[in-house]
């Protein structure tokens, strides 16, 4: 079967090259797939792409030919395509190579959108789509892209224990969730102290140890503000706006008709809230 010569016309080869294939046992799907691969390797990915559609035409049950079809489409960022092209190699031939790659240009592609909730949806496949085996290899690449994109969409908590995934801290993980479910189940009256870094920083609160409430009704910023001693020192305030407060908490305005002492530290919160009980 004849070459394709320079310059020659791609459509007139393709018609050329189809005619002679009916006179030789040659597959013509391999020709037309090895002239796709060396025009995308040429950095000419339409005429690749058309070649490698002519082959899937002429042959369609060979995933090799959708696994080529998928990389030209990715490098015309053409994302969405190029994953149906990864589906159907997958579907002919369900091997971990096969996986690897569309889990990572599902990758690429979640890493080049400014839609992060589209972005979001697309890295959570791709963690899907990777091979058991493989998932420890590339587990700190996918976790932490998921925890950026979270971190963008204002998902503090789920892009934390992303970012634990992606460290491998999986008894960080069960402490966070435990804490959360603490948080949504908890009888006790819970508040949370913040402003702490103005005084001594949250290390100096320890679980179990307790503080002092006490109000400040003539506050000029806050009427309803609940300042937080140890020892008789300032070391914060209960929370009360929505830039500090934590879901499940009670604020300072909501607990300042109460008849307030002390409270217990039960735990330090996403490493910048201080989680108290009243006592």
């Amino acid at each position: 079967m004849s070459e394709r010569q320079f310059g020659e016309n791609l459509d007139d080869w393709i018609v050329k090259t189809s005619q002679e294939s009916e006179k030789t046992s040659e597959s013509v799907s391999d020709v037309f797939f090895d002239e796709a691969k060396r025009l995308f390797d040429d950095s000419r990915a339409n005429e690749a792409l058309t070649l490698i559609n002519v082959a899937i035409e002429k042959d369609g049950e060979n995933y090799r030919y959708f696994t080529l079809k998928a990389e030209i489409l990715e490098s015309l960022n053409r994302y969405s395509e190029a994953g149906d092209a990864y589906a159907s190699a997958f579907k002919l031939n369900e091997i971990d190579e096969t996986r690897e790659e569309w889990a990572l240009m599902m990758y690429r592609w979640a890493n080049s959108l400014n839609d992060k909730t589209k972005a979001l949806k697309i890295i959570t496949d791709a963690i899907e789509i990777l091979p058991e085996g493989l998932k420890d290899t590339y587990r700190e690449k996918f976790w932490y892209l998921k925890g950026s994109i979270l971190d963008c969409l204002g998902q503090s908590i789920e892009s934390r224990i992303c970012y634990l995934k992606a460290e491998g801290f999986s008894d960080e993980i069960k402490e966070l969730e435990g804490q959360i479910e603490f948080l949504k189940s908890s009888k006790d009256t819970l508040i949370s102290i913040t402003g702490t870094r103005f005084y001594f920083g949250i290390e100096i609160f320890k679980p179990g140890m307790t503080v002092d409430l006490i109000k400040e009704p003539e506050n000029e910023h806050d009427p309803d503000a609940i300042r937080v001693e140890i020892d008789g020192e300032k070391v914060g305030y209960v929370a009360n706006s929505e830039y500090t407060l934590v879901e499940n908490i009670k604020s300072a305005s909501d607990i300042r008709d109460l008849d307030l002492k002390k409270a217990e530290v039960v735990f330090i919160y996403m490493d910048e809230h201080v989680i108290a009980k009243l006592v």
